[in-house]
């Protein structure tokens, strides 16, 4: 089933749904920053990138900034989306906020942190790398020479703004996103300094297994042959869509004897380690990607704090909904809403695009939840502060 070709596991907090956008015809435009959180010390905004590919061909990319307060020119990390293989997610479901506590960690200590998803994915333009292809015919090498295109073409738009720098760059992406990164940094673009890939990889069926290893494989060779910038390999333990054992392989394939490369096999996390950049907290991942950015001469400085968030529980709630508020409060998995009732039934809604959606799914969520006749399910929280008239 096509649907598996590149499994990438999605939360069910996600919102089903969102409104179709006419793109604009300028080279960036940002929407209002109201319905996002905003975090002392750090901007948050949305960016919508129009861009020319190599090709010639015109796209819009769907993006999303936080960066510290200011215009000094600061080092870019670019970081890209992973993918279901489905389209329907991709397009529909998809935002740049799924990796709101991926761009939150690199933005407090010093970057101009961009997610940009790629053609075919959320509001981006075009068709995703995998459309047209099957396990049977993945076409690694081609979906990699689409992923440079639009990498490529997003951090040249980035770098137009007064607050990225020009020269110092680095590319970070998850799952089919570290596939991407890995094969954008074979082209050594200027001024990148170093990839990051988390759980990178390309034709997952079972976690067991891949669709035409042996081209993955031979894909993995040639990027390795040309690649000069060094890059940092993560994988879980418990990753279920590509083992620590199967980025070992790629790894290797890529790697040749040469020393720009490092592995590191993480611990465990939840129930999939799959997902650990975009859902684990910045504790779980960060010093051993500052390791890695001390011994390249990157910033490390933490210029912004974490919010720490005290809000009262909501009434009713029994130990499995006060363990999710908490949890609630602490995730940097923005855009973020709760619901509950006065029953104790709850909702909670994350990586929303907006407060808006995050509202509605959380109240959507919670009101799954209820039994016949129960009261109706309220907003609590929106984000770090309570949702308007709540009286705790």
């Amino acid at each position: 089933m096509f649907s598996r070709f590149i499994t990438h596991p999605v939360s069910l907090f996600l919102s089903l749904v969102v409104s179709l956008i006419s793109f604009p015809g300028h080279t960036e435009s940002l929407t209002d920053t109201a319905e996002q959180q905003q975090i002392d010390g750090l901007i948050r905004e949305p960016l919508t990138l129009s861009v020319t590919l190599s090709n010639g061909q015109p796209a819009v990319l769907d993006a999303f900034v936080t960066r510290p307060v200011g215009n000094k020119p600061l080092p870019v990390v670019l970081i890209t989306n992973g993918t279901t293989g489905t389209a329907e997610f991709d397009r529909w479901t998809l935002n740049p906020n799924r990796y709101a506590s991926t761009a939150i960690a690199f933005a407090r200590h010093g970057y101009a942190a961009v997610v940009v998803l790629r053609q075919g994915y959320g509001q981006s333009s075009g068709a995703a790398e995998y459309t047209g292809h099957s396990c049977m015919q993945p076409f690694h090498l081609q979906a990699g020479e689409q992923d440079v295109q639009n990498m490529v073409a997003a951090l040249g738009a980035v770098r137009r703004n007064s607050w990225a720098s020009v020269d110092n760059a680095m590319l970070v992406g998850m799952s089919a996103g570290g596939f991407a990164v890995i094969a954008t940094g074979a082209t050594n673009p200027p001024g990148v300094k170093a990839i990051i890939n988390f759980d990178g990889g390309r034709g997952a069926i079972d976690g067991k297994s891949l669709c035409d290893k042996t081209g993955l494989m031979k894909a993995y060779a040639q990027y390795g042959k040309t690649a000069t910038i060094p890059s940092l390999w993560l994988y879980a333990q418990n990753d279920k869509s590509f083992s620590p054992e199967m980025g070992k392989a790629m790894f290797d394939a890529y790697q040749q004897g040469k020393k720009t490369a490092q592995f590191v096999v993480m611990p465990p996390y939840g129930k999939d380690g799959h997902v650990f950049m975009d859902s684990a907290p910045e504790s779980f991942w960060w010093h051993t990607v500052a390791a890695f950015l001390e011994q390249h001469h990157q910033p490390l400085q933490e210029i912004a704090a974490l919010p720490v968030v005290h809000l009262v529980d909501p009434p009713a709630l029994n130990a499995a909904g006060k363990k999710a508020f908490a949890d609630y409060q602490t995730t940097q998995r923005y855009e973020k809403a709760f619901a509950s009732d006065p029953q104790g039934d709850w909702g909670a809604a994350y990586w929303a695009r907006n407060s808006d959606e995050a509202a509605a799914t959380a109240l959507k969520i919670c009101s799954s939840q209820q039994s016949s006749g129960a009261p109706r399910c309220t907003l609590y929280a929106i984000n770090n502060h309570y949702a308007s008239k709540v009286s705790p």
